[in-house]
């Protein structure tokens, strides 16, 4: 019985969520004598509360971690492991430039020279 409830309830979030919006709603509006203020904020609360779902949605069919077991989070953290590793090999492999060493020296050069007043 409840795994049935969970299973309408997740197939239903704007009914639900509508649902409980007006009988808010309503019962601010016959027992609390609440004014258009209050029922627009309370409006104004609804439409972020169907953003937030639809977006909830939206993250689930994409990917998002809606559901994701721990192990599977660990699986993808080794194999952003393994390819950072590759990246570095690569990265290994090519050849040093000296260009920005040479760069670093002459840049040096020209502070010392101009601490001690020596322009060229």
């Amino acid at each position: 019985m409840i795994y049935w409830l969970n299973q309408w309830f997740s197939r239903h979030p704007y009914t639900i969520a509508s649902a409980i919006f007006l009988i808010l709603a309503v019962f601010g509006w016959r027992v609390l004598d609440w004014g258009e203020r209050q029922l627009g904020f309370l409006l104004l609360l609804y439409f972020i509360m169907t953003l937030g779902i639809r977006l909830d949605e939206i993250s689930r069919a994409i990917g998002g971690s809606g559901g994701r077991e721990p192990d599977c989070l660990a699986v993808q953290l080794r194999e952003i492991r393994a390819h950072l590793r590759h990246i570095q090999a690569s990265l290994d492999k090519l050849p040093r430039r000296n260009g920005s060493s040479e760069h670093h020296e002459r840049s040096d050069t020209h502070l010392n020279s101009t601490k001690t007043g020596d322009r060229t």
